[in-house]
């Protein structure tokens, strides 16, 4: 079995895990409570800051238990489709597990998993409309986890679940008050600032068996264990107050050609050593991620979010407004749509900020 030492060394494959020490601990000690029972854990932490990788460690920690899982996660464009992040990670397992559980059950059970739809004979994706059927829908579930973790458990990965849909938080809200009676443990993944407030309270319903594990970001000192020792102690300073410690951020940083390293500042035109900041200065995998979190918004935020990165690092509302061209009530409604998916943060005396200086390099630039 892989140690916790050569994973934080990288021994995947991956770059090391530099500041997760904590959370390797926490990831080996549920793995291993799951051999008793029920378990749930929640890694939560904002965008960039490798939620999905601990996710996989955890996943890596499985197979190295010969612990079966499954992983499936929430899409931003298919919150509409009830059981999602479930469905993706259970269905295909269907496909290919004979399962135990009675006619009635397979078939409320073919409502939801396409794998299962031909024994109702309707579409699946179909969310109970009562509460009684609801209930029904999610004892069916626990005992279909039941079966499928017999006979060696089974780990239940979701991530993402910021995007989930309510059936799916609702379902999970069932299942940490009604734990399955079999070796399951449920690892989900979720930005605070987007969670529902039911989704943040799964861990506290969970009672002994639920546990949060924070993904913070990095502190000066770990940018330089992650950068290592050929790296200069100015460039790591650079590095680490235009990443804020974000892990993603970091990591594109970093390998950006020498010609545009990150210094310290507080305006776009100070982010980089030479010039004025530009779109194509941006590392292609954070600018990528950005534009697609932008262009998901509704044209009134993204043009609110526009008008912010004009504005200023820390913008009052009505000076975005005027540089937005947008009317104060409308402008207003946006903000609380930026604020909502978390692209701009409240900041004191009334102002509020970007989540990060690149989102807002990324707003800037597409003006």
């Amino acid at each position: 079995m892989q140690g916790r030492a050569a994973r934080e060394a990288g021994g995947s494959g991956n770059a090391p895990l530099v500041g997760r020490r904590d959370a390797l601990r926490e990831i080996d000690r549920v793995l291993d409570a799951a051999a008793g029972g029920y378990g749930f854990l929640a890694m939560v932490g904002e965008p960039g800051a490798g939620k999905t990788r601990l996710l996989n460690e955890l996943a890596d920690g499985a197979i190295a238990r010969k612990l079966p899982f499954v992983a499936g996660r929430a899409a931003e464009f298919e919150q509409e489709m009830p059981f999602g992040a479930v469905v993706d990670a259970l269905d295909d397992r269907l496909e290919e597990h004979t399962l135990g559980l009675p006619p009635g059950a397979l078939r409320l059970l073919g409502q939801v998993f396409p794998a299962l739809a031909d024994l109702t004979g309707e579409p699946p994706f179909a969310s109970p409309e009562s509460q009684v059927a609801r209930y029904q829908l999610h004892r069916t579930v626990r005992h279909l986890l039941e079966e499928l973790a017999e006979p060696s458990g089974l780990v239940l990965i979701l991530d993402d679940l910021h995007w989930a849909d309510d059936a799916t938080i609702e379902l999970l809200d069932h299942l940490v008050r009604h734990p399955p009676r079999a070796r399951v443990l449920v690892a989900v993944a979720y930005r605070p600032a987007q969670a529902s407030p039911r989704l943040a309270a799964l861990v506290d319903a969970a009672g002994p068996q639920g546990v949060r594990v924070g993904v913070e970001s990095l502190s000066q000192s770990e940018v330089r264990e992650f950068l290592g020792p050929d790296v200069s102690r100015s460039r790591c300073e650079s590095l680490f107050k235009a990443s804020g410690g974000n892990p993603f951020y970091l990591e594109a940083l970093a390998k950006m050609a020498d010609g545009a390293a990150p210094v310290a500042g507080n305006g776009l035109d100070r982010h980089w050593e030479k010039g004025v900041a530009n779109l194509t200065e941006v590392p292609p995998a954070v600018r990528a991620a950005l534009q697609v979190e932008l262009s998901a918004l509704p044209p009134q935020a993204l043009a609110m979010a526009r008008g912010a990165a004009v504005a200023a690092d820390v913008f009052e509302p009505a000076l975005a407004a005027v540089a937005a061209e947008m009317e104060q009530n409308a402008a207003l409604t946006a903000l609380d749509v930026l604020t909502g998916h978390d692209v701009v943060r409240p900041a004191p005396g009334g102002r509020f900020r970007f989540r990060h200086p690149l989102v807002r390099h990324v707003a800037y630039a597409s003006t």
